[in-house]
């Protein structure tokens, strides 16, 4: 087998960058958002970056990303239960004493499912300001629900889980993400306060061309909630990371594996509405309405909104797909999905993420990728950029549809999606050539039920037969 090339860095076309500086843009004019900032990330990098509006800013602008801060506090958490020193089923009054909802898990916290109201007792903290822990404590918080009862979105809950943090390393949780999560993963313009140029906030009158000026609180206790800053190109990074985009190499920071279950939806919103989002433990899980007849697009992330800025992150788990988009309106400029809905459909790599990105992953995954029956059923093996491989039905909806990734004895595991998470695919065969493979005791072949190979139960020595008329012709088809 000839060795592997290096992958070529990803890239953007000169036209899809002109897409992208358009619709931002567009969305920065039709919402009236002072200053937009975004990027763009595929297979782990920056591919791009971008800025709208009249406020001044620049790529290595801050902003405040709000609730965005959750995602990277439940990343120092659940460092804590990867080493272990908790458990994720542990209550939470195991390890901070005076927590509210003490008999409510690490996970429920995690999850928005411990009771907990949406804030804290008091004025309304995001635009006034937050105490000391002592004060929340003391404040008198009530649950609304028992621990695991139903999701209800909690502030609170992650002022909970910060406080946990400091227990647990004895100092502010601030600096215990600029240790274990910011600078790991070389998100230098992040931080509890801006080290460089910082955004101007505002409140946008909703009929007049007139700005407010948001005063910047200080959020005490809550600020593991989202009292952070950032900019669109170190959410990208942190976002590709989340995903796996850029392989394993950030498995110091959390392994893989962990980043996974963070991703697998534990909690569905139940707003009355049909469910198209749910909670993992820290990020939220959205699928969007395929067209076409094809499956939606699924992504993780979080959003983001206090007074004078929103944020949006979104990542794309099937291509690496990465977009942030900042602003600097408390009104807000919706979802940054209008820039990932730029990079292609679902399941479709990036153009720059090709097979040369995977190539340099994992080449042996390319011996198998291709056309699979399952019986006479066709499907897909496809090797991801990141070196995972991707099995589903040829064409339409598949409900079995799952992602595996390299396991320590030669065989794949299923670690995203459907009827095969967990399971494992072996590859059946003569010394090195690929024969069949065996995906959870099901049999694979590269024709239908071929007879070369050991097709459980046998296959009819007669073969195949024509069955004239068995395919109507068009005018005989039922409409």
């Amino acid at each position: 087998m000839t060795a592997a090339q290096p992958a070529p860095p990803p890239t953007t076309t000169p036209d899809e960058a002109a897409r992208f500086a358009d619709a931002l843009r567009a969305r920065c004019r039709e919402r009236r958002v002072p200053a937009l900032s975004a990027a763009v990330g595929r297979a782990g990098e920056v591919v791009w970056t971008g800025t709208a509006g009249w406020a001044p800013s620049g790529p290595r602008t801050a902003f405040r990303i709000g609730s965005i801060t959750k995602p990277m506090t439940a990343v120092a958490v659940l460092r804590l239960a990867a080493a272990g020193r908790l458990r994720l089923d542990d209550p939470v009054g195991r390890h901070v004493a005076d927590a509210p909802a003490p008999d409510a898990t690490v996970a429920h916290l995690l999850t928005h499912t411990a009771g907990l109201p949406a804030e804290p007792p008091g004025p309304w903290w995001e635009r006034h300001g937050a105490g000391s822990w002592d004060e929340l404590v003391a404040s008198g918080v009530e649950p609304l629900w028992e621990p695991g009862e139903r999701h209800h979105y909690s502030n609170l809950g992650y002022a909970v889980l910060g406080r946990l943090l400091e227990e647990a390393h004895g100092r502010s949780w601030d600096a215990v993400l600029q240790v274990e999560v910011w600078t790991p993963l070389g998100m230098t313009a992040t931080g509890r306060t801006p080290s460089g140029e910082a955004a101007a906030g505002y409140a946008v009158h909703p009929d007049a061309d007139a700005v407010l000026a948001e005063p910047v609180a200080a959020y005490g206790a809550m600020g593991p909630a989202g009292e952070v800053w950032s900019t669109p190109t170190d959410l990208v990074r942190f976002g590709s990371w989340l995903v796996g985009a850029g392989g394993d190499d950030g498995d110091g920071v959390l392994p893989l594996a962990w980043r996974r279950r963070m991703a697998a939806p534990r909690a569905v919103v139940d707003d009355g509405t049909p469910f198209t989002a749910a909670w993992g433990l820290g990020v939220s899980v959205h699928h969007g309405p395929g067209e076409g007849g094809r499956p939606g697009r699924r992504t993780v992330g979080h959003g983001g909104s206090v007074p004078g800025f929103t944020a949006t992150l979104r990542a794309d788990p099937a291509t690496g797909d990465v977009v942030a988009v900042c602003g600097s309106s408390t009104a807000g400029f919706g979802d940054a999905a209008f820039l990932l809905d730029l990079l292609g459909g679902p399941g479709a790599a990036s153009a720059s993420a090709s097979a040369g990105a995977a190539i340099a992953a994992d080449p042996d995954a390319l011996t198998l990728a291709g056309t699979w029956y399952w019986g006479p059923v066709p499907h897909t093996l496809t090797p991801r950029p990141d070196g995972l491989l991707a099995l589903g039905a040829s064409g339409g909806v598949d409900t079995r549809a799952t992602v595996f990734s390299r396991a320590g004895d030669g065989s794949w595991v299923g670690v995203e999606g459907g009827y095969w998470l967990g399971e494992r695919l072996r590859v059946v065969g003569r010394g090195t050539a690929a024969e069949a493979l065996d995906v959870g005791t099901f049999h694979f072949t590269r024709a239908p039920y071929d007879p070369a190979t050991a097709v459980p139960g046998g296959v009819d020595p007669a073969g195949w037969r024509a069955v004239p008329g068995l395919t109507p012709a068009d005018d005989d088809a039922v409409g």
